[in-house]
């Protein structure tokens, strides 16, 4: 997590000097700043080899935690020179020191350069406790034990042939036939698709050794690429299994010279190959294997499997979606493992905690391969209950064998993309993902980074497009135009993220029928914290321990966040990003003053609360980018002030009927790309209140829904409202 976190803070610098009207502060501390931007790229690459080793090296995963929390921080104060600045600019300077601290306001006044490195020497302290030189030490010291996936075989797992006999027979089929003859001749390309787990290796498998194939080709050959990139290392995994050869012997020979290999050794063959695992997609390197391929006799076949659609695609293939196993076949897949030197009697006697452990697994071969054989080694109720009831990725065993697989798919993302997954794991199990709710949530995070909004968007759409295409994502729904509008997670998908958020993100079910109750989080360094109040139970009173907190979530199902409750969080959590109050705020009727002091806030979700108003101090958060009050329904104005929230891009006040017209300020709201529910004057230009011309200059609306004011709609005001250069408004809705 440290190196994204660190990627992040090399945007923000890079936007912080390349501002003109930011030079004049950095006189004196220029030098600082551009040395530390220079340092980062080397701290980033550590980081990321160390990362990718914490796993398997409680030392190194020791010194990672720690430099990711001092990253955190360092985005923190990083974020407070900023928004100090975007402040002092447009000259909100009365309350700076109260919001932003005293060490960086010193940092904003002329004729004090020497104070200026205060900001400097709080950022090379943080620096310091990126533990740069240890991890480095440790990362590059541990190298072999890296996590890697174990190279599979054709050798057949028993458990494999439990409810796969109809895919194993279409793909044979496949395999051995064509729909014409002409295909029949073809060289053909079949791939299983499928997440982690779900067992394609296993279908492979017992592809490979059916008698029927067997005697169909001539030569069969069996190569695992599980830890292969692509291009030449590619080449010589192909060529080290149709010569029999150890890989690294082929390290001096040339790729060309390994193509022609290939051809010579499947030249005039009806060759079956099984590519396990493939992850490179990289049209180029295939095409050029193709082309050798194509040297083999008539009816040659390659199947393939893969976490990845882009692979299948790519390679114009025959695709199999490999499917989650029914319960009772995952139940036989369990009491295979389970029941392996138990007597009928002691395993009768378990098989109803055996049946609700294995409905854990979802599914999913591999966890439920893994959990029996953990479990057949323990003969007592009170052991296998201890399992049902804890968390699988919580278990030793389930990082060993279901996690270290995932971990290959997992480092195979980009940095940024990494964090947007994990971050899916402050929402509980069998959460249906919006797709517009979670981008928002990754903007206010900057996972997406500090490109314009649109392309922050579209960054969101690729990255969510990509997780599901490498099987992170599954049961997509889509919209009216096509895309991937809501999805869920598996349940070992979701405890993976879980796994990897372990320090950083809790998500804790409040129980407490009728009580008060404070959460506390002293003892952690979380950032992210998502409550879940179930019904009959009170929310948190308070958090001890949040003063770092960057993302607050409480999913109520019917009782919800006090004021008083509201208020002393505020006070505590002053580095919120996110605040989501979820829709059943019925207790919550106020926002405290306070609000204005989360300088870091960029989106607040109030959806279905009582409250009537919101203070002004809220029009004082330069960063905010969100703001839902969608169903409060006893709202009755917005600040006067509202316009100054000029970053802006979402405002919703849908179905809030006892909302008066929008202040006149809303017309300043120029980024916004949404606005829902806004209530304006339609009959005349009023001095006080919104009016449909003052949509002039809110050219960014893609969606505009309206509750017009007034016995009827005036020309002149729907002539200045220029809707003619709203070009990428999608729809207007009028209630």
């Amino acid at each position: 997590m440290a190196a994204a976190l660190l990627t992040s803070i090399s945007e923000l610098l890079d936007a912080i000097v390349a501002d003109e009207k930011v030079g004049m502060w950095l006189v004196g501390v220029a030098a600082e700043f551009h040395r530390l931007r220079v340092d980062l790229d080397n701290l980033i690459e550590v980081h990321i080899l160390a990362e990718e080793k914490k796993i398997t090296d409680k030392a190194l995963e020791l010194l990672v935690d720690e430099a990711t929390d001092a990253a955190y921080d360092l985005v923190d104060v990083l974020d407070e020179w900023n928004t100090a600045l975007r402040m002092n600019g447009v000259g909100k300077t009365s309350n700076l020191r109260a919001k932003v601290g005293s060490f960086v306001t010193r940092c904003l006044h002329a004729g004090q350069v020497v104070r200026r490195y205060d900001l400097a020497l709080k950022i090379m302290e943080i620096i310091g406790r990126l533990n740069a030189p240890a991890i480095f030490d440790l990362a590059v010291g541990s190298v072999s034990q890296q996590s890697r996936r174990l190279e599979s075989s054709p050798i057949v797992d028993v458990s494999a042939l439990i409810g796969r006999d109809e895919v194993k027979a279409d793909i044979v089929s496949s395999l051995l036939y064509g729909s014409t003859e002409e295909e029949s001749e073809l060289l053909k390309t079949i791939s299983v698709v499928g997440m982690g787990g779900v067992g394609k290796t296993a279908i492979a498998q017992l592809v490979y050794q059916d008698e029927a194939v067997k005697q169909h080709f001539h030569k069969r050959i069996w190569v695992c690429v599980s830890n292969v990139l692509g291009g030449i290392e590619f080449a010589k995994a192909i060529t080290a299994e149709v010569e029999h050869v150890a890989v690294h012997s082929l390290d001096s020979v040339l790729f060309v010279t390994l193509h022609e290999r290939i051809r010579r050794s499947m030249e005039g063959k009806k060759f079956f190959l099984v590519l396990d695992d493939v992850r490179t997609d990289d049209r180029h390197d295939w095409q050029r294997l193709i082309e050798t391929f194509k040297h083999g006799a008539p009816g040659s076949r390659i199947l393939l499997t893969t976490r990845k659609d882009t692979v299948a695609n790519m390679m114009n293939t025959r695709v199999f979606h490999l499917e989650a196993l029914s319960d009772e076949h995952c139940w036989m897949v369990f009491s295979q493992s389970a029941s392996c030197g138990m007597g009928v009697e002691e395993f009768r006697n378990l098989e109803d905690i055996g049946r609700r452990i294995s409905k854990k697994c979802k599914g999913l071969p591999l966890a439920a391969k893994t959990l029996g054989h953990l479990l057949g080694a323990k003969l007592s109720r009170k052991e296998w209950k201890d399992i049902l009831y804890s968390e699988i990725w919580k278990l030793e065993i389930a990082r060993q064998e279901i996690f270290d697989p995932l971990l290959l798919s997992y480092y195979g993302l980009p940095l940024q993309m990494r964090e947007c997954f994990k971050y899916c794991a402050i929402f509980p199990k069998d959460f249906v993902y919006n797709e517009e709710t979670i981008i928002y949530h990754w903007m206010a995070q900057g996972y997406l980074g500090r490109a314009n909004v649109e392309d922050l968007e579209l960054k969101g759409r690729e990255y969510i497009s990509c997780l599901a295409g490498c099987s992170f994502f599954q049961d997509f729904l889509m919209d009216k135009d096509g895309l991937k509008s809501t999805w869920k997670m598996h349940d070992i998908m979701h405890d993976f993220a879980r796994f990897l958020m372990i320090n950083n993100g809790i998500v804790i079910e409040v129980m407490n029928p009728g009580g008060n109750s404070m959460i506390d989080l002293s003892a952690t360094k979380a950032r992210y914290l998502t409550a879940l109040i179930p019904e009959g139970c009170c929310p948190p009173t308070s958090i001890d321990g949040a003063e770092k907190l960057h993302s607050l979530v409480i999913i109520s199902g019917e009782n919800a966040i006090t004021n008083e409750a509201v208020q002393i969080i505020f006070n505590q959590a002053k580095r919120l990003r996110l605040v989501d109050f979820g829709c059943h705020n019925a207790l919550v009727d106020t926002i405290p003053k306070e609000i204005g002091n989360l300088i870091h806030l960029r989106h607040i979700n109030l959806t279905g609360s009582k409250i009537k108003g919101l203070p002004s101090s809220l029009c004082e958060l330069h960063n905010l980018q969100y703001l839902n009050l969608n169903n409060s329904k006893s709202l009755e104005n917005l600040p006067d002030e509202i316009g100054n929230l000029i970053d802006l891009i979402y405002l919703g006040t849908l179905h809030c009927y006892k909302l008066a017209c929008y202040p006149k300020s809303a017309r300043r709201l120029t980024n916004l790309r949404q606005l829902c529910g806004i209530v304006l004057r339609a009959d005349r230009n009023d001095p006080k209140e919104f009016a449909l011309g003052d949509l002039e200059n809110l050219n960014c609306l893609h969606e505009l829904s309206m509750v017009l004011k007034g016995n009827a709609v005036n020309d002149r005001e729907l002539k200045r409202a220029k809707f003619e250069n709203k070009t990428h408004l999608k729809e207007i809705k009028v209630e």
